[in-house]
């Protein structure tokens, strides 16, 4: 069990940025986030379940969309989750170090008049990602998936599927 000084310390936090971001921001009480970064921008949202946790920096940014954690999932050090349509996480979870979450991409063609592409990215329950994966716009994972540290993911991943990037 943590510290119950570290439980204040985010019930506390949670109650702040509730206090800045108003009904952009939603939180069970019972977190224990160590450094985490938020950011809501425009039309975003960032709504988070209960008993979550993370070790080290932590950076949900909602620019325009939604983003949506479930209950009891866990990010390792140096994680960063953008939505600019949506992201939506189920329960269970299990994110190693410097899991990199977008559902956007640049466009670089110069004949479009918007400056990204989006697509939502839906994570199912009970999935756990290596570390240093990419998630891309448009991706949806299976519940009960693994992901293999290193993997960059786009597309559909079937529910129970295994996903290791050989090299």
């Amino acid at each position: 069990m943590r510290s119950p000084f570290l439980y204040a310390k985010n019930l506390l936090a949670v109650v702040c940025k509730k206090i800045r971001y108003g009904k952009k921001f939603s939180a069970g009480m019972i977190q224990t986030f160590d450094h985490l970064h938020t950011e809501i921008y425009g039309k975003g949202e960032i709504r988070l379940g209960s008993y979550n946790q993370n070790r080290g920096n932590l950076y949900l940014v909602a620019q325009d969309g939604k983003l949506k954690i479930g209950d009891h999932c866990f990010f390792n050090t140096g994680c960063c989750l953008t939505a600019m349509e949506e992201i939506v996480i189920g329960d269970n979870c299990k994110f190693g170090n410097n899991l990199v979450v977008v559902d956007h991409d640049h466009n670089y063609k110069k004949d479009m008049a918007n400056e990204f592409i989006s697509s939502p990215i839906v994570i199912g329950n009970n999935v756990w990602v290596g570390a240093n994966v990419t998630i891309l716009r448009g991706t949806t994972i299976g519940d009960d998936c693994v992901i293999g540290a290193g993997s960059v993911v786009k597309g559909t991943v079937e529910p129970k599927s295994k996903i290791v990037q050989k090299r």
